[in-house]
């Protein structure tokens, strides 16, 4: 499969105009190979993570964080080199969607809400609005049947002898070559007002659980879904619990803006000593990779469904923070 087709899989569910301004999502790494048969998908484009992509037979690495935030000079051998250089010898591409699929509502950050169950959902920090457009095609209507399965077509129907078409406004362009291809396709294609409400994308999801939720009952339901063991909390827990949001990786800036908006518990990762100091709400701090790690091992799940002709694999990493195990010394008194 061709790499363009590739990347814009990956950019219809992390596209690159909704991420956040500092970060830098996209092509990491270019390859001279034009056609991908293997893609690998994880969380960190760590050394150990590259090679097994290698390994693998992988021609495209997809990782959530990027390789670097600001570009560097090879100019010592270090995890950075290492990493470049087995892609480069091997004839890898590697991408970084990062906060480009943060920001999708609906895409694999979801996830845990929808394990949640959580209800009118809504962002906490926007970053993008998607328009969406909509067009009547003056006598076109028999052509519903056809026009309805392009694939950037959100609705099409049909209004007496003429054909109506919404899409998003950024898919605007290809879907008229598409439907000036067809036959009838030279008639008047008339803006109208769109049928679609805007689409907002941003970073962190604020939603309402379907019934409250005791507090012990619903750490129960969380520890369910993320491991528990090294995970700290800040502030007073409540009693019950019916507006959750989150944010995966490092959030705690949001926390704020959660409770404003009436969240009864925020969960992320990263908290800082500070952060839990001056909190005005319930945190618990899951730490940076759990929820990440399964957001991509979930992403690689829909690309593979999404690209069929290519073998996609997920490769599971481990969280680098882990409890620190140790034998307190026994004094006399018995007493550590």
């Amino acid at each position: 499969m061709k790499i363009r087709r590739i990347i814009e899989t990956i950019e219809k569910t992390a596209l690159p105009a909704a991420a956040a301004p500092w970060d830098h999502c996209g092509v990491q790494v270019a390859a001279a190979r034009d056609d991908v048969h293997a893609l690998a998908v994880c969380l960190d484009p760590t050394p150990d993570n590259v090679v097994k992509a290698a390994a693998l037979g992988a021609d495209f690495v997809l990782a959530h964080h990027p390789l670097l935030l600001q570009p560097r000079y090879l100019d010592r051998v270090d995890a950075h080199h290492e990493v470049v250089r087995t892609l480069l010898t091997r004839d890898i591409w590697l991408y970084g969607a990062h906060t480009s699929l943060d920001a999708n509502p609906a895409g694999p950050v979801a996830w845990f809400a929808d394990e949640l169950a959580l209800e009118g959902r809504r962002v906490l920090e926007p970053t993008f609005t998607r328009q969406r457009i909509t067009h009547r095609i003056v006598g076109m209507g028999a052509h519903l049947a056809a026009v309805a399965t392009l694939p950037a077509v959100l609705k099409a129907r049909a209004d007496d002898d003429d054909l109506v078409v919404s899409c998003n406004a950024e898919d605007w362009p290809q879907l008229e070559v598409a439907l000036r291809a067809l036959p009838d396709g030279d008639r008047p294609m008339l803006p109208m007002a769109p049928e679609y409400p805007a689409e907002v994308w941003g970073i962190g999801i604020l939603g309402d659980l379907p019934a409250p939720m005791a507090w012990d009952d619903f750490i129960r339901r969380v520890g369910q879904l993320v491991p528990l063991d090294g995970a700290t909390f800040c502030g007073s827990p409540p009693p019950v619990i019916s507006r959750v949001g989150y944010c995966t990786g490092s959030g705690s800036s949001l926390a704020s803006d959660a409770f404003a908006m009436n969240a009864d518990i925020f969960i992320t990762g990263d908290v800082k000593y500070h952060t839990a100091l001056d909190t005005t709400g319930p945190i618990i701090d899951v730490g940076h990779f759990s929820l990440e790690e399964e957001m991509m091992r979930r992403f690689a799940l829909r690309l593979q469904e999404d690209l069929p002709d290519v073998r996609v694999t997920f490769i599971p990493a481990a969280d680098p923070l882990r409890p620190l195990a140790y034998a307190r010394p026994v004094t006399d008194g018995g007493r550590g």
